[in-house]
């Protein structure tokens, strides 16, 4: 008797959720509503691209001009539709994405993360994925390759050279070349120079070995576990040992369990909205609010309208 009690009362709260016109009530049932929908929409992306998150935002220029930012990036696991592809194998198969050889990858420097981006919500966390291509692989104890693209996203190079050291500049700098003909020692720095470091060491690599739209590679420390050598299209250098994250730390190559997924497809502009989440979620309430208010008053409006008729009515009753 106590169940069946019990029931009806969860049912009455229920019938009167779903039909008060208090404001409150009514804000809840909308945002329930929501809640609801894109959590469908969630399950569905997540089914379908066997990952998560499933969509991610571009936050910078870094792989300009095949991704721009505010484009919304649709997610797959990396062996979703085959095995991830980095750019020296899909050089020799002819396999391209995104406007160069290889997958363009989505990956957590270092396997760092937070809560919110252990279940997706990107745009509360302080660690946001990497979105970068997958330039090669690397086992534990090689020497670590940096990808050199001195033209940034205007050129997109068709090949790679390796690199050789050679003198050392007025500056301390230590010479890097190509070919077989070694660059004279004692070279002063000019603005046209390509100049970075490998700790200890400082490099630099004269404008006179810039031609041809070709990119470089050298090959600096060994590295201590395996993982893929990445780079974004638009940076002048591929990430690890170059780019920093959270604690001053600098990118490791990256761990297979490290990546969140591949890129599928971009979607231009979209990515907008999560890149401002919080000035959409304050419009969509205010919306919602403004809403329910003028569904209320033609609601008055209405019954005012319907009382006068019927006072209408009764006048002309009685007047007869």
């Amino acid at each position: 008797m106590a169940d069946k009690e019990e029931s009806r009362d969860i049912r009455t709260m229920i019938q009167v959720f779903r039909t008060s016109e208090h404001w409150a009530v009514s804000l809840a049932r909308d945002i329930l509503w929501v809640a609801v929908v894109v959590g469908c929409i969630a399950l569905a992306l997540y089914l379908i691209c066997g990952t998560w998150p499933a969509v991610v935002t571009v936050e910078s220029g870094s792989m300009e001009p095949h991704m721009n930012i505010g484009d919304l990036v649709v997610v797959v696991a990396p062996d979703r539709f085959g095995p991830v592809q980095t750019w020296d194998e899909a050089h020799a198969t002819g396999y391209q994405k995104f406007g160069d050889y290889g997958d363009v990858i989505i990956y957590r420097p270092n396997g760092q993360t937070d809560f919110w981006a252990s279940i997706g919500l990107l745009p509360l966390s302080s660690q946001h994925p990497i979105i970068h291509r997958a330039m090669t692989w690397v086992d534990a104890g090689q020497p670590e390759p940096s990808y050199i693209n001195i033209y940034r996203g205007s050129v997109t190079p068709t090949d790679y050279l390796p690199l050789e050291i050679s003198n050392m500049t007025v500056e301390g700098y230590e010479i890097l070349y190509t070919g077989t003909t070694p660059p004279l020692g004692n070279l002063t720095l000019t603005p046209n120079d390509l100049v970075f470091s490998l700790p200890p060491e400082k490099y630099s690599l004269p404008s006179s070995y810039m031609a041809n739209g070709t990119g470089f590679i050298w090959y600096g420390n060994v590295t201590t576990h395996s993982g893929y050598i990445t780079k974004g299209d638009n940076n002048d250098i591929s990430d690890e040992g170059h780019i920093t994250v959270n604690n001053n730390q600098t990118i490791e190559p990256v761990e297979k369990n490290w990546v969140v997924g591949k890129a599928l497809f971009t979607v231009p502009y979209v990515g907008l909205l999560p890149l401002h989440i919080w000035e959409v979620i304050i419009v969509v309430i205010v919306l919602m609010v403004a809403w329910d208010w003028c569904a209320k008053r033609k609601e008055a409006a209405t019954g005012k309208k319907a009382g006068k008729a019927k006072n209408v009515k009764k006048s002309s009753r009685q007047k007869k």
